[in-house]
């Protein structure tokens, strides 16, 4: 499974701090830069709605981006399920679409891909969750995505969940079963309390230290042995009767579906281009992280090959977006472009790319410089005149540097990038 406990573990980490309070909320910040900044890059990404009642749905809305540079230490996303994250069952998801197909089983995904992904999502129980989306890797885990607040408000006592089987009977997913569940629960329950007490009730310390020491025949009795076979016997009776009358009282089933499906690939149009249709290429040299900055800086060879100026215009990694506040005024996280301006068609440059705040300590990314292979990722944007946009994937190696004022130019103090890098 490789890194799939690791990142259920982180999952698990941050459900723990969703239960605690509101400055809880982000559990995606659990999980490793390189989890984040190489795996699975969510952008995009939208609520509908801040607030829903039980029985009202909202879109989850976004994109992700599949890193062709995969980890070695994470699965390869050949087979994926799409979701969402909240705390327990609050809501429910009733519809869920990628590129245009629903997706109601698993799905295949391709390194380098980019994946537009909606999905509808009823409020269940009352209480204030942060929705999170989320892609479940076979093998690897679920990579979790930005989340939002949403608050379900309301009574939730009379919720219902209606649905209607192919014979036309409309049931309530709620409750419908219920008797059966907490019938066999009960049963299993009683024959395992009986099981446990007629061993517990004898000199069960006694005969645990004289185990290897008297005969087997003086430590199980013939009675043990008598009610062994008869549980046994019973166990397999329980579970032919229960098969025969549940499919007699259920006899049009569908059994549950294995099968996967294939995604069609996110095709280019003129407002946005994905990665596997960009016409602009971008070669990264070298790359420093600066520990007093809380910076990431790049120098970054980029290839016009489009037909009208282009200007790199953000940054995108780890569900956050570095925007140039030449063309995005009022983006929260700022990205300084040199030299700024529009590159003219077929024409090369080499740019240096500063993204630098305190998210890179509070999202704990800054934790990059102590991965095993110390790489960053992420997403450029290009943007023409009319603010039509293209996504380029970047990543490669950084240097860590605890000189304040360094950049990916001046290395990080004696540090230089040099020929080897091009």
């Amino acid at each position: 499974m490789r890194i799939g406990r690791a990142a259920l573990a982180a999952i698990v980490l941050g459900g723990i701090a969703v239960s605690a309070g509101t400055a809880w909320a982000h559990g995606e910040r659990s999980q490793e830069p390189f989890l984040r900044m190489r795996t699975i890059t969510f952008y995009d990404t939208k609520w509908s709605k801040a607030r829903v009642q039980p029985g009202e749905t909202m879109d989850l809305t976004g994109k992700f981006h599949t890193f062709s540079e995969w980890p070695r230490a994470v699965n390869t996303p050949e087979s994926i399920f799409l979701h969402y994250s909240v705390p327990g069952p609050s809501m429910l998801k009733k519809e869920a679409w990628m590129n245009g197909m629903p997706v109601i089983n698993a799905t295949s995904t391709q390194l380098g891909g980019d994946y537009d992904y909606r999905m509808n999502i009823m409020g269940r129980v009352t209480g204030t969750y942060h929705v999170h989306p989320m892609v479940n890797i076979e093998g690897g885990g679920p990579l979790v995505g930005g989340g939002e607040f949403v608050t379900v408000e309301g009574d939730w006592s009379n919720f219902t969940n209606n649905i209607t089987t192919i014979d036309g009977t409309t049931v309530d997913m709620e409750v419908h079963g219920q008797g059966r569940i907490i019938g066999w629960w009960l049963l299993w329950t009683f024959i395992g309390v009986f099981w446990l007490v007629w061993w517990v009730r004898r000199p069960f310390t006694r005969r645990l230290f004289q185990v290897g020491v008297i005969p087997e025949e003086e430590l199980v009795s013939s009675g043990d042995r008598t009610l062994g076979i008869v549980l046994m016997v019973a166990t397999v009776l329980i579970v032919a009767i229960g098969y025969v009358t549940t499919n007699g009282a259920y006899p049009i089933t569908i059994p549950l579906q294995t099968g996967r499906m294939d995604t069609p690939e996110l095709k280019a149009t003129t407002e946005f281009t994905p990665y596997a249709h960009a016409t602009v290429k971008a070669r990264p040299v070298t790359a420093v992280y600066t520990v007093p900055g809380r910076s990431l800086g790049m120098v970054i060879e980029v290839t016009n090959g489009s037909n009208r100026p282009q200007q790199l215009g953000g940054f995108i990694t780890a569900n956050l977006q570095f925007r140039d506040p030449a063309l995005f005024p009022d983006s929260r996280l700022k990205v300084k472009v040199e030299p700024a301006g529009p590159i003219a068609p077929g024409q090369t440059v080499t740019l240096s790319v500063d993204a630098t705040d305190a998210e890179w300590e509070y999202q704990r990314l800054a934790e990059l410089i102590y991965d095993s292979d110390s790489r960053y990722g992420g997403l450029l944007e290009f943007f023409d005149a009319d603010k039509n946009r293209q996504i380029v994937e970047v990543g490669g190696p950084v240097i860590p540097s605890f000189e304040g004022g360094a950049t990916a130019l001046s290395g990080g103090g004696k540090w230089r990038p040099t020929t080897q890098y091009k």
